[in-house]
């Protein structure tokens, strides 16, 4: 039974079908998954053809997810994340590494901002965040796991310090007004030099 899946695609596929969401044909080949990493162009090249209108069953044994650089370039993209994110109902760890280059951020702002009322990963535990910089965009992507995470315990934050846009006690202090589902959550913002 495969447990753990690592993908990584770089350059761009165009292998799709306007009958089959690339994500279903992945999907279908690996039932058992409870791990999944997801790196590089992996996402793009999985939502294309659409995303399915019913989630994969594979989906529904995921405990982690790993998004290793993210991108917040467009909206189709981020509608890609969030679809897996709540399409997991058994996912507890999260692991997003932000690529905040070549942006779009009005676009993806407004539809994490449509998102933001999701109940979806009703059981996700803990959130790690890597290459953080206190974005506009990466903020609202925060808003959307904190509203759509009722038992959330903790975010962890990390980033180099000459990233940020801000000092980590700012964008701290900014986060922990958010609206949040879960009320006991632990906040961790490490910067190194």
């Amino acid at each position: 039974m495969l447990e753990k899946v690592i993908v990584c695609f770089t350059g761009f596929l165009t292998d799709t079908s306007p009958f089959c969401s690339n994500l279903t044909k992945f999907f279908y080949y690996t039932p058992s998954l409870l791990e999944l990493h997801l790196r590089d162009s992996t996402l793009e090249y999985l939502i294309m053809g659409g995303v399915p209108e019913s989630p994969p069953t594979a989906l529904n044994n995921i405990k982690s997810l790993k998004f290793l650089t993210m991108s917040l370039r467009n909206v189709k993209e981020i509608s890609g994340d969030v679809y897996l994110i709540t399409s997991c109902p058994k996912l507890q760890h999260l692991t997003i590494e932000f690529d905040s280059s070549g942006i779009n951020a009005e676009g993806v702002v407004q539809f994490l901002r449509a998102q933001s009322f999701l109940y979806g990963a009703l059981k996700l535990q803990r959130v790690q965040v890597n290459m953080f910089m206190g974005l506009e965009m990466e903020m609202e992507f925060i808003k959307f796991i904190f509203a759509s995470a009722p038992v959330l315990e903790e975010i962890f934050f990390w980033n180099f310090a000459y990233l940020g846009v801000r000092s980590g006690k700012q964008m701290i202090d900014e986060i922990e007004e958010f609206r949040r589902a879960s009320p006991n959550v632990d906040f961790i913002f490490e910067e190194d030099e």
